[in-house]
């Protein structure tokens, strides 16, 4: 029986490869898992091999050809067979109905073709597709009238089998299935845009060490550059109150209060979840009271005691990197809210004072935000509002 020698596919993406070299001619007797062609895709060049034993007896497709995945490119039999003739849009039909790219995870269905045809397959071809949950509609039959076999079955499922190795599967938790919808909502809900900013931090700094120091006396914690960052954050935000927003049922709902959520990091292990505790109007509230509260919030965060109230009213969100080194990201907006600030990394970049090189340190805020609410002009004043804060005022 005349074997298709037909062109592979090496990932869901590819689309079609290039023939490179034939390392067989015509006539030539092959053994079933030999080299036989060099084919070329956009991710690899490798050597494909003769799916069964006998002689080249046609090839179909030249040196340099590029072939959609799924067509014929060479006819392997016994020599002297009759090659077969294939009108090149039942080829290419074939090709379609057998690598048609896998928008959705694979799932049993019934078997029918792309025109509402059965799909003719054998009793045992179909138990298989039926075990490896593969639509038989894309798999291409080599039986008599194009009939499906367990050997096209079980070549479809090779061909796409997962051969990378996995280490570890984990569970995730209830939290971290809520946060993954969220940010896919908010991805699908909000017109996402984000611009960046440097900001002088010497202020910042000096402002903290002297904060610190006087605590320190006291036996009290430490302030963060996030207290301080929320601080100047909700003085920014009452002055440019169209941040502190939402869209809703297509209408602006700008609010009173400015309840700065603070995503913090919650749980054990690889598998911990993220949480954003809201400090609540924290534009009357002093620097050190903000520090007490996100060090109470991030405590009861990562304990497990942490009350729905805690995390809920938020108007807008911070998240901070910049303790692992990170200088710049763009974040996620925190549905429904309108803006998210990213915080980076402080460090020491060279600057002109006055003529001369001196070091300077540095960080950059990244504000994300939904363009259906902000323009690019409101968002930058009010990202400059706050860097003038953070650097002459704070």
């Amino acid at each position: 029986m005349v074997t298709d020698l037909v062109m592979p596919r090496y990932s869901l993406t590819m689309e079609k490869g290039t023939v490179v070299k034939w390392l067989k001619k015509e006539g030539d007797p092959v053994e079933k898992g030999e080299p036989i062609v060099e084919v070329e895709t956009d991710k690899v060049t490798t050597q494909v091999e003769s799916p069964a034993s006998g002689v080249l007896l046609k090839i179909i497709e030249p040196e340099d050809a590029e072939v959609p995945v799924g067509r014929p490119i060479a006819f392997i039999g016994e020599p002297g067979e009759p090659i077969p003739t294939i009108a090149a849009t039942a080829k290419e039909e074939a090709a379609e109905l057998q690598y048609r790219k896998f928008e959705r995870a694979p799932t049993p269905r019934p078997v029918v073709g792309r025109r509402g045809a059965r799909v003719r397959a054998s009793p045992l071809a179909r138990r298989i597709a039926r075990d490896h949950s593969v639509d038989l509609s894309q798999v291409l039959g080599t039986g008599p009238g194009g009939k499906i076999t367990k050997d096209d079955v079980l070549q479809f499922v090779e061909m796409h089998r997962d051969t990378r190795a996995v280490r570890e599967i984990l569970s995730m938790k209830s939290i971290q299935k809520t946060i993954a919808e969220r940010m896919i909502t908010s991805l699908k809900t909000a017109a996402h845009c984000a611009i960046t900013m440097e900001v002088e931090a010497s202020r910042m700094k000096r402002l903290r060490q002297d904060l610190n120091a006087e605590l320190k006396s006291k036996g009290q914690p430490k302030v963060s550059h996030t207290a301080i960052i929320v601080k100047a954050a909700a003085k920014a935000l009452k002055e440019h109150s169209l941040v502190n927003s939402m869209m809703e049922d297509g209408k602006i709902k700008i609010f009173e209060d400015t309840n700065i959520g603070v995503a913090v990091e919650a749980g054990e292990g690889e598998a911990m979840g993220l949480l954003v505790p809201v400090v609540h109007r924290a534009g009357e509230k002093s620097i050190l009271e903000i520090n007490n509260e996100l060090n109470d919030l991030i405590k009861r965060a990562r304990s497990g005691t942490i009350v729905r109230e805690d995390l809920s009213g938020g108007t807008f969100t911070i998240t901070n990197l910049g303790m692992y080194g990170v200088e710049t990201f763009v974040p996620i907006i925190n549905p429904p809210e309108t803006a998210i600030l990213g915080v980076g990394a402080i460090v020491d970049k060279p600057a002109i004072i006055e003529g001369k090189i001196e070091t300077r340190p540095v960080m950059n805020l990244t504000l994300s935000f939904d363009h259906r609410v902000l323009n690019g002009a409101p968002a930058a004043r009010f990202l400059q509002r706050l860097k003038q804060i953070l650097e002459s005022e704070i």
